[in-house]
């Protein structure tokens, strides 16, 4: 039997290594170690749901299998094989220096974003933290792809993600003689016509539907789903909301806006091209829309 000092000695080296732990894997909900050696693996700390698909219940298979296990019911399809690849003892072995770590981000099947840390804490061992990172990275993703005058999504957004996805119908839109306002009233002027132009559009879709500034006064609409009598009468509303805007330091200004739009399901970035002919035949009248099928 231990006598109290030997007692108390395991509980300090204990309590350090907790704390050890903690601060290598603060924010992880689900924290383990796992031996290159036996392939054993031993959770410290399992997370709420988590490996809740792998129903094993108390048991755990080793790191080899329980890997693509967590990487089949946990990853999406996209991102699997990198994680895979990145969480493989081998690759571990050959390019974790003990003492350094590896965080690698990823969606899950139901396309919340996830997180996995592993650190080389010797020869044989590696701990290894999961968490959940949806709101923090939505958060960050909203910081990256917002414009900051007019609150919508900004060029960066559509050139990442929105040319990138398929639509079934795609607008370009801008502000006619919008070059008049900044050149007659100051840039300060245009900024708030921008921003109001910006709410009215943001305020007339639907929550699946797309807004982003593209550049200048023009603006990009995307529709996943949309009916064409129903895209007709969108732009129609937003053309005639458009109509009655009027700035309080400003009064005398009349605004309007021309529509291009490509009705039929494609490519975003392949859909630009033509709804942009659209509009340029749409600002030969101005205050227009006109819309085209594929």
């Amino acid at each position: 039997m231990k006598n109290n000092d030997e007692l108390t000695t395991l509980r300090e080296e204990n309590n350090r290594l907790k704390k050890i732990l903690g601060a290598l894997m603060a924010g992880y909900t689900t924290i383990g170690e796992s031996s290159f050696s036996t392939g054993d693996v031993h959770f410290w700390h399992l997370g709420t749901n988590l490996f809740a698909n792998l129903n094993m219940g108390d048991s755990f298979p080793a790191w080899s299998e329980l890997v693509p296990l967590y990487a089949k019911y946990g990853v999406c399809d996209e991102d699997r094989a990198e994680v895979l690849e990145l969480v493989s003892p081998k690759y571990l072995q050959e390019n974790l220096s003990i003492g350094d770590s590896i965080v690698k981000e990823y969606r899950n099947n139901n396309g919340v974003y996830g997180e996995v840390k592993i650190v080389r804490i010797d020869e044989d061992s590696i701990l290894m933290g999961f968490t959940e990172r949806n709101q923090e990275i939505t958060e960050r993703q909203e910081k990256i792809y917002l414009d900051s005058l007019t609150k919508v999504k900004n060029r960066k957004y559509y050139d990442e993600q929105l040319s990138e996805k398929t639509l079934q119908a795609l607008v370009v839109a801008d502000i006619d003689h919008f070059k008049m306002v900044n050149d007659n009233y100051g840039h300060e002027c245009g900024d708030i016509v921008l921003a109001k132009v910006a709410e009215v559009l943001n305020s007339s879709v639907r929550s699946s539907d797309e807004v982003a500034r593209y550049g200048g006064d023009e603006f990009v609409l995307g529709f996943t789903d949309i009916k064409l009598e129903a895209l007709e009468a969108l732009l129609e509303r937003v053309r005639q909301t458009v109509e009655k805007i009027r700035l309080e330091e400003n009064p005398s200004i009349r605004l309007s806006m021309s529509f291009g739009a490509i009705y039929g399901y494609g490519l975003a970035k392949e859909m630009f091209s033509e709804a942009d002919k659209c509009l340029y035949e749409a600002k030969v009248n101005r205050n227009t829309i006109i819309i085209k099928n594929k």
